[in-house]
């Protein structure tokens, strides 16, 4: 786990992984919200060369309306943020970062907010079963769309 999330790089080309990516996501119940090419953005906005790069973001409906009966203020932290990018050598990288990261790793915070901390917790297992089906998946060279049991 880097300092932004679980980190993992495959031997697949980027257009796959980021279909794969997709497909991993709402088999865990993560709808698509939005993605980004960062590479267009910069070479429109800035006339900027730079890697394939995508931001991808995520999230179960549910857990959002269960977040915001909770509090609020954790709208800010509802959605899963993947990114994709790829490497000189012909790899890839994907990052995934779970809803609420930024605090379930705060006591105090989890003292507060249980149920929040609850959701966090699950939200993050959730991540890295979507991490495991990339991964899974790319090795055998399939799709993730057959249950996984879960990995945590």
């Amino acid at each position: 786990m880097s300092d932004y999330g679980r980190r993992i790089v495959v031997d697949a080309g980027f257009d796959r992984v980021v279909g794969t990516l997709n497909i991993a996501m709402r088999a865990e119940g993560l709808q698509p919200l939005a993605q980004v090419d960062v590479r267009d953005h910069f070479a429109r906005e800035q006339s900027h060369d730079f890697r394939r790069y995508v931001l991808v973001q995520g999230w179960s409906p549910e857990v959002a309306m269960e977040a915001l009966r909770q509090n609020l203020d954790a709208g800010t932290m509802l959605a899963a943020v993947f990114v994709v990018y790829e490497l000189g050598d012909g790899e890839t990288v994907v990052v995934g970062n779970p809803p609420l990261a930024a605090f379930a790793d705060d006591y105090q915070w989890q003292r507060l907010f249980p149920t929040l901390a609850s959701l966090a917790h699950s939200e993050t297992q959730r991540v890295a079963r979507v991490m495991d089906r990339i991964e899974t998946a790319l090795k055998l060279g399939g799709t993730c769309t057959e249950p996984m049991a879960a990995t945590l």
